[in-house]
């Protein structure tokens, strides 16, 4: 198996705060990109092992298909249609993986629960 140097992202985990970061990767001659976030199949990882960054994003995605739920109140289409709308598109946004981030803190739960 061969590394893919421009695919390949370098994070650095550390709880303490007077560690020194290593330094850069190189694979064939190319230094490997350091990240302090990156996404790992759908979900937002932080090198902190926080999940703001994640939060942020699937509520800004979520708060986007919003506009379908509207366009449905202003089609006069019955409530069920809304609901379908929102259970089939909106809310499988939000609850991802929600076993891996579920013990988020409660300002974060907050920003999901306002979507």
């Amino acid at each position: 198996m061969v590394v893919n140097p421009k695919k390949t992202k370098d994070m650095w985990i550390s709880f303490s705060q007077s560690s020194l970061e290593p330094p850069p990767i190189q694979t064939d001659g190319i230094e490997i990109e350091r990240v302090n976030s990156f996404k790992l199949l759908g979900v937002w990882v932080q090198n902190d092992l926080k999940w703001n960054t994640h939060v942020c994003k699937i509520t800004k995605r979520a708060n986007k298909l919003l506009f379908l739920l509207r366009e449905c109140r202003k089609s006069f289409l019955p409530p069920e249609i809304g609901l379908l709308t929102y259970t089939s598109k909106i809310r499988p946004i939000l609850e991802y993986a929600s076993p891996v981030w579920g013990g988020i803190p409660k300002y974060l739960e907050v920003e999901i629960e306002r979507v």
